[in-house]
């Protein structure tokens, strides 16, 4: 295997990092106090272990077939036919979500810091140096995770940390009593959704030449992620109070302006926009990366590269279908995600996959002694 078509263990783990922190932050803290209110922190408990549960399933059930991807052990699982049907689906969904991430990232900087600016000037730009690591190999898409997921992770935790004279916990309270069970389970879908895209790993699993330790690494890589996500809702909650931090577009973004310390320490928003722009680069090749690498293999194809314009083309014309913040970024995650891709692509598809593979494994152990 080309060394840039290769990946170690702790390489996955930086990548659902990378890929995972600020998104889910940015995106999910609002929602979830929204539904969940003060209780919204134990929402995110519940997202994070549904996640690290998706995590542990399709990790092993890369593990139990070595070497081959998604695309690959659907035709073994599920035959020819029936399993390029299910690779389509996930193919579709990855292509989907890959045009979203896309849309929303340009929609963010507009809104943000540059808002006189044309969306096509943010989305055509971005995607081009995307598409340079991504035709490199996804072994140049992990090295660069391992570079920019500690950087995440610092520029996350130190904002929080300089705001921590400015927390209330009676903000918290009271815990349980305002809300339900149903509406502690309604809050944890914006981030489970999120951070359930953890289903990568089915095709990236296959480029890591050791497997020894996978399953763990991968399930730590998702649970740090929504630990962090966890900690800035909690600092959402405790610096606002939940019915100010629901109104926010962005809780994460406020936290960082509401920062001064002396006077001379403030205005950090230049640092939640520049680890923004890094996740977000860092998803969109892993994206791009499997959508283009699974499509080639479903259509036999040598050169997968080639396929990675192929999907930037049609990426590219679906961004320029006019929607706004709330359709992309509220209705798609509410109306398809939560209800849709979550339900079924993110969970029932892998458990299904895994229990048909262990049921396959053990028949095909039991042959030789009939």
């Amino acid at each position: 295997m080309m060394s840039d078509m290769v990946l170690t263990t702790r390489q996955i783990f930086w990548m659902m990092v990378s890929t995972q922190v600020i998104m889910t932050i940015l995106l999910t803290t609002a929602p979830a106090i929204q539904l969940a209110n003060q209780d919204a922190w134990m929402s995110l408990i519940v997202s994070t272990a549904v996640a690290v549960g998706i995590a542990y399933i399709c990790g092993k059930l890369a593990s139990i077939f070595p070497d081959k991807t998604l695309i690959e052990f659907n035709r073994i699982l599920l035959g020819k036919w029936f399993g390029g049907v299910i690779s389509v689906m996930y193919l579709l969904v990855w292509i989907v979500i890959l045009t979203v991430i896309l849309k929303q990232f340009s929609l963010f900087i507009t809104g943000t810091i540059m808002p006189r600016t044309p969306v096509f000037l943010i989305q055509i730009p971005m995607f081009l140096v995307v598409i340079y690591p991504t035709v490199h190999g996804v072994g140049v898409i992990a090295r660069i995770c391992e570079l920019t997921g500690p950087i995440i992770l610092i520029g996350v935790i130190g904002p929080m940390f300089l705001a921590i004279n400015q927390l209330d916990w009676d903000r918290l309270l009271p815990i349980y009593i305002d809300n339900g069970l149903l509406a502690l389970m309604k809050g944890s879908l914006p981030a489970a959704a999120f951070l359930g895209d953890c289903i990568m790993l089915l095709m990236l699993i296959a480029f890591v030449v050791q497997k020894k330790q996978i399953v763990r690494h991968a399930v730590g890589g998702v649970m740090l992620s929504g630990v962090v996500t966890l900690i800035s809702v909690i600092f959402s909650i405790l610096m606002f109070g939940h019915n100010v931090s629901a109104n926010y577009t962005y809780p994460m973004l406020m936290i960082v302006r509401s920062i001064s310390i002396g006077g001379i320490i403030e205005n950090l928003d230049a640092i939640v926009v520049t680890i923004w722009i890094m996740s977000v680069f860092t998803k969109l090749s892993l994206y791009l990366f499997v959508s283009s690498y699974g499509t080639s293999q479903l259509f036999g194809l040598k050169d997968w590269r080639k396929m990675t314009w192929v999907i930037s083309a049609i990426v590219m014309l679906a961004t320029f279908i006019p929607v706004n913040y709330e359709e992309i970024s509220v209705i798609f995650p509410l109306k398809v995600a939560a209800p849709y891709i979550f339900p079924i692509f993110m969970v029932a598809g892998p458990l299904l996959l895994l229990l048909l593979a262990l049921v396959k494994r053990k028949k095909l152990r039991m042959q030789p002694n009939a």
